[in-house]
């Protein structure tokens, strides 16, 4: 595999983060510039052209894309797509749109045969990282609190990535790979805390499971909202080497995707049980991972004014039109890929065989 120069990288100042939360109102018409969040939340909201999916310029990712400049990388981010705890959402008095999301795809897509990919028609993954975590899970009743061995958290990885590896309408391989020894596996964890990559970093894999971080990852990155953020995924896009302008080298009107980082929280504790004191190990990792694959969220999560009249709102006052393994929301129990996610993923990968 050819790798990215993301090694030498002069000094840069310590990343500042945005919240990341529900969608929120945002002027007509306002132009989206430069890379951003997919869950909005902050007084820099934007409404992007292309859907009706509110977003957020991030300060922090248009750090990286000034790193990855600075180091003559070939990639820029595209965009980072979160996940949010739809638990945490107050009552108000009014109908609630939590998500409404109609786009099926972001604006990059893996090209088949893409040649600084050494030619794959599918995609090669990951897992690893250079400072692991292990999450917590317990009992359903909230007892027999431990750690999740490495070994169970691969298991998990492996049915998240086969969920999508399984959809008939695509052969193309998703394929796992090792990490190279001596190297560093994921260019974003050391950033976040440092503002530095390592100097150790190769990028091993198309799609890398970059494993869990503390909650301080995912408030650096969105602020006092982040400790909301179940997991984020980051996708990147090749840029030409002489001009630094995105490419689209299969000419179908998308920016030709380079790498896919994913992370988990370990705020949350995680299990495979329909719990409410857990998140489904499954259900984060299939939808983080569907984003890698090309998917963005989709679906309309809401609450009606009837529902939240009361000034609260329960679980089962959540309402998915329609609900989807990709809704920008997750509530409880283990969500399954549906009839949109399925062709929202044929709709990206049934061409690449």
């Amino acid at each position: 595999m050819q790798k990215p120069n993301l090694v030498h990288v002069g000094a840069f100042a310590v990343l500042v983060g945005v919240a990341a939360c529900a969608d929120a109102p945002v002027a007509p018409n306002a132009a989206v510039v430069g890379p951003q969040l997919a869950v909005a939340g902050t007084t820099t909201l934007v409404s992007d052209p292309s859907s009706d999916e509110s977003t957020s310029v991030s300060p922090l990712l248009a750090q990286l894309d000034a790193q990855l400049e600075a180091a003559g990388s070939n990639m820029r981010v595209t965009k980072a797509e979160l996940l949010v705890d739809g638990n945490t959402w107050d009552g108000v008095s009014s109908t609630v749109i939590i998500a409404n999301n109609r786009t099926r795809g972001i604006s990059s897509e893996w090209v088949a045969g893409d040649p600084r990919r050494d030619g794959r028609v599918g995609v090669t993954w990951t897992f690893g990282s250079s400072h692991p975590q292990q999450p917590l899970t317990r009992n359903p009743d909230g007892s027999n609190l431990h750690f999740v061995s490495f070994a169970d958290l691969d298991t998990q990885l492996q049915e998240g990535l086969a969920a999508w590896r399984n959809e008939t309408c695509s052969t193309a391989p998703v394929t796992r790979v090792p990490v190279p020894m001596g190297t560093d596996p994921d260019y974003l964890d050391d950033v976040v805390r440092t503002g530095l990559p390592s100097a150790a970093y190769a990028q091993p894999a198309d799609i890398v499971e970059s494993g869990w971080e503390p909650s301080g990852f995912f408030t650096a990155i969105g602020g006092p909202s982040g400790n909301s953020i179940i997991g984020v995924t980051f996708t990147f896009h090749y840029v030409d080497d002489v001009t630094g302008v995105a490419t689209d080298i299969d000419n179908n009107g998308k920016f030709d995707t380079a790498l896919a980082e994913i992370y988990y929280n370990t705020r949350f504790a995680w299990g495979t049980t329909q719990a409410t004191n857990v998140v489904d190990f499954y259900s984060i990792i299939t939808h983080e991972t569907g984003h890698a694959m090309g998917l963005a969220h989709f679906g309309k999560v809401f609450v009606t004014k009837k529902d939240a009249a009361d000034g609260s709102i329960s679980i089962a006052d959540i309402k998915y039109a329609p609900k989807a393994m990709m809704n920008a929301v997750y509530v409880t129990g283990r969500s399954e890929i549906a009839g949109t996610d399925n062709s929202s993923f044929c709709q990206i990968w049934a061409s690449k065989k």
